[in-house]
């Protein structure tokens, strides 16, 4: 089923045009959502300190202390807090610059980052902390691209994109000469975050070995797959658009499956053929559906395991654009060189039971009798 992302507009970034408008100051009793924390102002200490308490759903005691800066309409700094010896948000300093945005019926809170841009936004809302919670795990299963420049991100929704994907948004989507508040401090965010990640990674690599104590071959052996899987789904969207100058579903399964797979899924075929009513594939295995995207597009790549002949990797992609996110797991093989897959396996709830083990039920197919 496709989704249409006019459904998701309001629910989070529009949620501060619920707030009464007034002074660009913080109040007792207001509300911030940062997608997994909801800070409730208790007190605001001699009119410059703003003390807050968080409630997440594991129950932790948060608490979030700031400081209006005097003669600054909307700006605070980001202070200690008795029970919090770290700063609250990833790649925030002590004394870093928080803005309280009130623009064209935004309301929310942007922490400047010790590196460029901003490493969070916190949505100012009058809702409680079960339906936060459920418009953030609502945002989490949208396609970014089709809503970042209509609703106010926060770090918990992109931190499950690659780099590359981020990067990608600041240079088409969020690239806008005249861009909304909304596009504006959602670039701040994305560059934020990609900042920080690089810093962390030139911090963790002082000898190039990855923070885990990898070493440059290994790195580059886990992009190469990463590239790999990338160059797949290209080649899988072209297949899925069909005409002159694409592949084929029977040469893009010969450049990109192994000989098990192919001689396996043949035979599925075969018997098929031999039988009444519906096959084995009634359906798309690639996308786990029977409507298969030329606009099919991946979302994040993350390698499992990795030896010097086979993988295991885990892809979440879109089909269509606006449908939900949807997972599988690759398991490669090298034959002459080559990655091939060998088997797929799905992990998503809309398919199936959401577990799908396509080689064992081919398998179990051609003989059931078999233990």
């Amino acid at each position: 089923m496709r989704m249409h992302m006019k459904r998701l507009v309001p629910i989070i970034a529009l949620l501060a045009m619920a707030i009464p408008s007034g002074a660009q100051t913080i109040q007792k009793g207001n509300k911030f959502f940062n997608g997994e924390t909801l800070y409730t102002v208790q007190e605001i200490r001699m009119g410059t300190i703003v003390y807050m308490t968080g409630e997440n759903s594991s129950g932790d005691f948060l608490e979030l202390t700031l400081e209006k800066v005097p003669d600054k309409a909307g700006v605070y700094t980001l202070q200690p807090s008795v029970q919090a010896d770290d700063p609250p948000f990833k790649g925030s300093a002590f004394g870093n610059k928080v803005q309280y945005i009130r623009q064209q019926g935004m309301n929310f809170l942007a922490v400047s980052g010790i590196f460029d841009g901003i490493v969070e936004i916190l949505v100012l809302t009058p809702d409680n902390l079960k339906n936060c919670l459920g418009q953030q795990d609502f945002a989490e299963e949208q396609p970014l691209s089709y809503f970042a420049d209509g609703m106010l991100l926060n770090y918990d929704i992109l931190s499950d994109y690659e780099t590359i994907s981020l990067k990608e948004l600041v240079e088409n989507k969020l690239n806008k000469p005249n861009p909304t508040v909304i596009e504006r401090y959602n670039r701040q965010l994305v560059e934020g975050i990609i900042a920080f990640r690089q810093a962390m990674e030139a911090f963790n690599n002082p000898d190039g070995l990855g923070g885990d104590g990898r070493g440059q071959d290994e790195i580059e052996a886990e992009q190469a797959i990463i590239d790999h899987i990338n160059q797949l789904f290209k080649d899988l969207a072209r297949r899925n658009a069909g005409g002159a100058g694409n592949p084929t579903p029977e040469e893009f399964e010969r450049q990109y499956t192994s000989a098990r797979w192919l001689r396996t899924v043949k035979k599925v075929m075969l018997k098929n053929e031999k039988e009444d009513g519906i096959g084995f594939f009634d359906h798309d295995y690639w996308t786990f559906s029977q409507d298969p995207s030329p606009d099919i597009k991946v979302v994040k790549i993350e390698v499992e395991e990795m030896e010097d002949d086979e993988a295991t990797v885990f892809v979440r992609f879109i089909n269509w654009p606006g449908s939900k996110p949807q997972t599988m797991r690759f398991e490669l093989v090298k034959e002459n060189g080559e990655l091939k897959v060998d088997n797929i396996r799905n992990y998503d709830n809309s398919f199936d039971s959401g577990y799908f083990d396509y080689m064992d039920e081919m398998e179990e197919y051609l003989d059931p009798n078999e233990d």
